[in-house]
């Protein structure tokens, strides 16, 4: 009697890329050494067609949905990610209300289904903006950001430089205390290379003042030491909310980034380690790549993530044609308004829009409505006026490098509480309240017209949708000869000239939002909006799961 054992490869080959190449692929390498072979060569298969459907533009989106009998995971944006094994761990991140989360949850990539750890040890503070990664069977921590508390008033916001470091088989967080220990630090990057943890840039606080850097600090986890090593010239200029790509164990790729309100960076840097890490004499190496076709490559690069896929760096971005029809807004929104500045020395006064007599008080329900996601992990911090931080400070930096004149305005008496702040406040809380009664209209009039509308499970939906006009697209930088020649390439893209083959609806256009890579597809969580077509709306948070990978119809599926 013929059985599955006398199948041909090619058939057999076909029948397990039909099995998710997660903990399902691993139980069928068990069976025998022909299923073994079988299964590793289609793992790599479905590596090449992923990558090859990429740079076609011919790639499938897909929201996980979530069930309506659990609580999902808490709406955030500058959250931490990273995948072990067959898992994605997510920790931390901030709301649209200025809340920071010290939660972490467990996405199994296998059956799609969220799962919020109940950890034992020493929790870290609730952040944002830190740094994961991976090492053995740990998650390691460092660093991050904080709203601060609304009393007393006049507080700056936090930074941080705790060291945690999970393990994952003893669900247990336990803090550490190494010598040598960077500054107060949050949005930087950090990747594994053996044992060492090396990390880079970063916005910093050191005696009362604030800037972004670019030093590079590194962890040693087996001998349980920080240490910072000696760096070559030229040097990146110091920035945050980059990407960090690890090429292999010698060397890192760094792309893009922020060094304040007017400095958005897009070169890219390799940076070569040397032989011996722990060797004090030993130089790293910073070199400059030069980049071609750079009209292909995104038009916004800053706090969109950027993964390796194959030979190519991977990001997530706005089409360049609709990127621009914000013109001036979106450049308010390239970098984030806590991070970027810290809380001005000068008071200035609120404009003139906001010297209005006092209105009337919005009604209770209205301002029920302001808070309708179900926050599991509580909330702190407060929204302020944008009007008047607008007219603040335009960085940390530009504060650092004041004259005499600001020095002696710095110390000029101002009041404790800024005038008409009970007025804006209630401006503030008219304009949402009448944006949630216009999603609802819109809502109901999609209602009527029969299209059916899930927000959780698919928020490419939403009616938002209808105020955005872009959408976003795969955008690929070949790195193949980064290493020998120390030139990367923009390579053309499909999608944002109307072609390639896109199957599913892909996400809204979203920032910080977090991305990595799986096997055969790259996972995207959370994020917050860009408000694209310039509408004054408030914040909006996502926590969509999506999966974006080489077309289900396609041979080797996921």
């Amino acid at each position: 009697m013929a059985c599955i054992d006398d199948l041909p490869e090619e058939i057999l080959e076909f029948i397990l890329c039909l099995v998710s190449p997660y903990n399902d692929l691993r139980s069928c390498m068990q069976v025998c050494q022909r299923w073994y072979d079988c299964c590793h060569s289609v793992v790599e298969k479905r590596k090449s067609r992923f990558y090859s459907s990429l740079k076609a533009g011919c790639i499938e989106w897909f929201s996980v949905p979530y069930p309506s009998n659990i609580i999902p995971i808490s709406k955030r944006y500058s959250h931490c990610a990273s995948v072990h094994e067959s898992s994605m761990f997510v920790f931390g991140g901030c709301t649209s209300t200025k809340t920071t989360f010290n939660d972490l949850w467990r996405f199994d990539l296998g059956t799609h289904e969220w799962t919020r750890l109940l950890t034992t040890g020493t929790y870290p503070s609730p952040k944002a903006h830190a740094s994961m990664v991976t090492w053995k069977n740990h998650l390691v921590l460092f660093g991050g950001w904080t709203h601060p508390s609304l009393y007393p008033l006049h507080q700056q916001w936090v930074l941080f430089n705790e060291l945690h470091v999970y393990d994952i088989v003893g669900n247990r967080w336990t803090q550490l205390y190494y010598p040598g220990a960077p500054p107060l630090t949050a949005g930087h990057s950090a990747t594994m290379h053996g044992n060492i943890m090396v990390m880079f840039g970063g916005l910093q606080k050191h005696e009362g003042t604030s800037a972004s850097t670019n030093n590079i600090y590194c962890l040693d986890l087996q001998s349980q030491c920080w240490f910072k090593p000696v760096v070559s010239e030229p040097m990146p200029n110091p920035r945050y909310s980059h990407s960090q790509i690890k090429i292999d164990d010698k060397h890192i790729l760094i792309l893009a980034g922020c060094g304040g309100s007017n400095k958005l960076y897009t070169d890219v840097w390799l940076l070569t380690l040397p032989n011996n890490f722990k060797n004090g004499n030993e130089v790293w190496r910073w070199e400059q790549i030069t980049v071609d076709e750079i009209e292909q490559q995104p038009s916004q690069m800053q706090h969109n993530p950027a993964c390796k896929v194959g030979n190519s760096v991977v990001m997530l971005a706005a089409t360049r044609l609709d990127s621009n029809i914000s013109g001036g807004n979106m450049s308010q929104l390239l970098v984030p308004e806590a991070v970027r500045r810290q809380p001005a020395n000068i008071w200035v006064p609120p404009p003139v829009e906001a010297q209005q007599p006092h209105q009337q008080q919005p009604n209770d329900h209205n301002a029920d409505r302001l808070q309708q996601d179900h926050n599991i992990n509580g909330q702190r911090g407060f929204l302020r006026n944008r009007n008047v931080e607008l007219l603040e400070s335009s960085s940390d930096e530009d504060e650092i490098a004041g004259n005499n004149a600001g020095m002696k305005a710095r110390h000029r008496a101002r009041p404790s509480i800024r005038p008409n702040a009970s007025n804006n406040r209630d401006m503030r809380h008219q304009m949402l309240a009448r944006m949630q009664e216009r999603l609802k209209e819109l809502s109901r009039k999609e209602a009527n017209n029969g299209v059916a509308k899930n927000p959780v499970a698919n928020p490419t939906n939403n009616t938002i949708q209808k105020i955005s006009r872009t959408t976003i697209v795969p955008f690929l930088l070949d790195i193949s000869k980064v290493v020998k020649e120390k030139k990367a390439k923009w390579l053309s893209n499909s999608q944002g000239n109307n072609g390639g083959n896109v199957i599913g609806n892909p996400p809204m256009p979203s920032l910080r939002y977090s991305l990595v890579v799986g096997r055969g597809h790259l996972i995207m969580f959370g994020g917050t909006s860009q408000d694209p077509a310039g509408v004054q709306s408030p914040e909006v948070v996502y926590n969509t799961t999506t999966f974006i990978s080489a077309p289900s119809s396609s041979h080797y599926a996921v």
